[in-house]
């Protein structure tokens, strides 16, 4: 259901690729994301493959937007000195 939702649903291309957490890769072809938006629900998470490319590629500041510091952890576990802010409801 969720593909067939995806391939009636309009995506346009992002000004900033979107990283998948399915392959760790940052992507911009519409139809590329939403495939990926599809196996994003039944694949593996690559969260620290994600995490480290994006460290490799520069960031240095992110943001983790709820009520828990979860992502924060993680971010830190992988990369001590990485700035991460939390901004809660």
């Amino acid at each position: 259901k969720l593909t067939e939702a995806l391939a009636a649903t309009e995506i346009v291309e992002p000004r900033i690729p979107v990283v998948s957490n399915v392959d760790a890769k940052p992507h911009s072809d519409p139809e590329v994301i939403k495939s990926i938006l599809s196996r994003q629900v039944t694949s593996p998470v690559l969260w620290e493959n994600t995490m480290t490319d994006l460290f490799d590629k520069g960031l240095t500041k992110s943001y983790e937007i709820g009520p828990n510091k979860v992502i924060a952890g993680i971010a830190k576990r992988i990369n001590k000195t990485h700035d991460i802010a939390n901004i809660s409801a």
